[in-house]
């Protein structure tokens, strides 16, 4: 018996060791679709504001290696498209998608579906555009096991910065033909949880990993980053909420996340601390949840805990919701929030309170957009915050081509003196760098590459 637990030990030891976080697992074509196609799916939805799809579109969904804020492996899944164009290097950009808690209601899962739109107009739009688009499914969902942490900054990160790797393994992947490169950009945009995650991850990103990622821009929309101020008077002070299930959602995955759902009993009512593990298990929507729920979503607790959470600041909850709030930091990359001032979901002061703090703490590139009241509320918001954020990431923007070896965006003298640079001394390129510099498609820089360059160069000035 010792033997097999042994040997199940150095099993799991070299599981970890050649495991590395962001390693591809596998991966599946969905759908490759036209720009003409995408372009009557995209009028379609958004009418004289869809924006123009320039390029085809190939989709794959993969799965990927993490290792969780725990130390622990896990897999999870995303959604990746990208532009059908072997000439040219796109940027990467990440979009965290709005809340959902059913497992095959997730990007990797719906693809193009019309059952879930924000994700089909995102791929669409972004891939036909000119971006390297990238959906994560997040922790808990997906090809991920156990429940979703929700609204617990730390788990955000993983989930985005390692599928950023597996994606860039993936274009390694493939075949010429169908494959993609990616240049230096990187832009993290997301909306509601999305809006949440995506600042999560860039104050982690900024804090820890900017020698890996370069972050462009950041387009955080919708999302409670002030959860211990401005989440917590608001629904103190209202006796309706439209989406009671958000709130359940909070306060069940902090008690599981932090502590033990053993402890359902000490905070719950009875009827939903027996009750909620069964909920959000990933099978049940939110609108089926929202059918069983109190105008009033902190009457699923017990009235002791109610009264507590109003007046202790040192209350389980208070104490994890300030954990999670994500104003103790100072972006350093542009940084846009985009909000509706009429979002009934998630209060427009979010945003007001997030920009005013940075900037007061030496933030020099933070913004605010205010959507004025006659885009609607939170969900009837989404899109014109959507294609706000798209017109502010296209002014960004760098597509390269063949030839701009140093990825400038320009071909001239600069990137023929880079490309004999390296011929002479054997200066160490990147795998973008590199891709640019092989003008003759061999995989290799050689004195052909630099012939080739200078012809374009020639005919560029002529």
């Amino acid at each position: 018996m010792k033997f097999f637990k042994y040997l199940i030990i150095v099993s799991q030891l070299l599981s970890y060791i050649y495991s590395q976080p962001g390693t591809l697992i596998s991966y599946n074509h969905k759908i490759t679709a036209s720009n003409s196609d995408i372009q009557q799916l995209v009028d379609l939805a958004l009418g004289n504001n869809a924006p123009v799809a320039l390029y085809n579109m190939s989709m794959y969904s993969i799965d990927y290696e993490i290792i969780n804020p725990q130390g622990q492996l896990d897999t999870l899944s995303g959604l990746v498209s990208f532009p059908i164009n072997p000439t040219k290097i796109f940027p990467i950009a990440s979009y965290q998608h709005g809340t959902t808690i059913e497992d095959d209601n997730v990007p990797s899962v719906t693809g193009l579906s019309i059952s879930n739109q924000e994700v089909s107009l995102i791929s669409m739009i972004m891939a036909s555009t000119g971006f390297i688009i990238m959906l994560p499914d997040y922790a808990g969902l997906g090809s991920s096991e156990g429940y979703h942490p929700y609204i617990i900054a730390e788990t955000y990160t993983p989930a985005i910065t390692n599928m950023i790797r597996a994606v860039k393994y993936l274009s390694s992947e493939l075949n010429l033909n169908n494959s993609f490169m990616y240049n230096n950009q990187l832009y993290l945009f997301g909306y509601s949880e999305g809006g949440y995650a995506t600042l999560a991850a860039q104050r982690d990103i900024e804090q820890s990993m900017l020698n890996e990622f370069n972050l462009t821009a950041s387009f955080p929309m919708a999302g409670p980053y002030d959860l211990s101020g401005t989440m917590v008077d608001f629904y103190l002070s209202i006796n309706f909420y439209s989406q009671p299930y958000y709130v359940a959602n909070v306060l069940f995955n902090h008690l599981h996340y932090y502590d033990t759902l053993d402890n359902l009993d000490q905070y719950f009512l009875p009827f939903w601390a027996d009750t909620l593990p069964a909920l959000f298990d990933g099978t049940h929507s939110g609108n089926q949840i929202n059918s069983l729920m109190p105008d009033d979503p902190l009457e699923i607790l017990l009235p002791e805990t109610i009264a507590d959470f109003s007046i202790n600041t040192d209350n389980f909850f208070r104490q994890t919701l300030e954990e999670n709030t994500l104003l103790d930091w100072v972006p350093v990359s542009p940084t846009y929030f985009i909000h509706a001032t009429a979002d009934d979901i998630v209060p427009f002061t979010n945003s007001v309170v997030a920009c005013s703090t940075f900037i007061q703490q030496g933030a020099e590139s933070v913004y605010l957009i205010e959507m004025p009241e006659s885009v609607g509320a939170h969900e009837d918001a989404a899109p014109s915050c959507l294609l706000t954020a798209l017109d502010t990431i296209l002014s960004y923007q760098l597509v390269n081509v063949k030839g701009d070896a140093n990825l400038d965006g320009l071909i001239n003298n600069i990137d023929y003196d880079v490309l004999i640079e390296y011929l002479v001394n054997s200066t160490t390129y990147d795998l973008s760098e590199h891709w640019a510099g092989d003008i003759d498609f061999d995989t290799k820089l050689s004195i052909f590459d630099l012939i080739s360059l200078s012809n374009i160069i020639e005919n560029e000035s002529d």
